[in-house]
């Protein structure tokens, strides 16, 4: 519904009433849409000036009375736009705000370690994996990215197979008839013995660690070292693994 539409672009309960039935009904003026619409004369006034302000409602003075009139919705896309453009903006502005922060930031020591929770968190990670544009090695017990994100699995891998990152998943054997093929990416299989219900991602310097469940929880690991140990021992996993 329209009324919807018109709260997420910020318009007032009173805003909103009045234009849909100014609408609706056709001109009118401050005193007739108060009675007919139950709301206060004062509030009436204060929302006819804020929706002539917006571009949505016109209006004429005859016989020294306001005449006031919905404009056609398609009136309303006008605001989008706008919201649109001042988005970009926005986003202009904090790009450019976030690199001047990043070449005048000190070296310092960062958290090595970072914790996400849920589904939100999960697919900030993955999105961050496909933005470093590294090789990905992964191990897995299960198939819980693709059941437990649905369509945005095939979404993730699209984006990741269009910037040409390669990835290597270990499963175990029982989910050799299972798995599709995949542009960039290499499939081999283990007895159960070597994987455990963790899930273990390796990408550049990272280390991710994937509890899985209802609400599973992420942990990222940033350390040179620790990510080289750990591809190291999948190095060596892959190597015995079988086709």
């Amino acid at each position: 519904m329209i009324e919807a539409s018109l709260s997420k672009l910020g318009f007032s309960p009173s805003e909103i009433k009045i234009y849909v039935h100014l609408y609706k009904n056709g001109s009118s003026y401050a005193n007739k849409i108060s009675s007919e619409t139950q709301i206060n004369r004062t509030n009436v006034y204060e929302a006819l000036d804020r929706l002539i302000s917006k571009g949505v409602v016109s209006f004429i003075v005859k016989n020294n009375l306001k005449w006031v009139e919905a404009k056609s919705p398609e009136s309303i896309l006008v605001l989008v736009h706008e919201k649109e453009e001042e988005l970009r903006s926005t986003k202009n502005d904090l790009l450019s705000d976030i690199r001047e922060m990043q070449t005048t930031k000190k070296d310092a020591k960062t958290l090595e370690a970072t914790i996400f929770v849920g589904k939100k968190g999960l697919r900030m990670i993955f999105e961050e994996i496909l933005k470093t544009k590294k090789p990905i090695s992964l191990i897995a017990a299960q198939l819980q990215f693709k059941e437990f994100f649905g369509s945005y699995f095939e979404l993730w891998h699209t984006q990741r197979i269009e910037k040409g990152i390669k990835q290597r998943s270990i499963f175990s054997h029982r989910f050799k008839d299972r798995l599709e093929k995949r542009g960039l990416l290499e499939y081999r299989f283990v007895d159960d013995k070597f994987v455990n219900p963790t899930t273990a991602i390796i990408y550049g310097d990272t280390c991710l660690f994937i509890q899985w469940s209802k609400e599973p929880t992420a942990i990222k690991m940033q350390n040179k070292e620790i990510a080289k140990s750990h591809l190291n021992y999948f190095n060596q996993l892959w190597a015995s693994a079988t086709e």
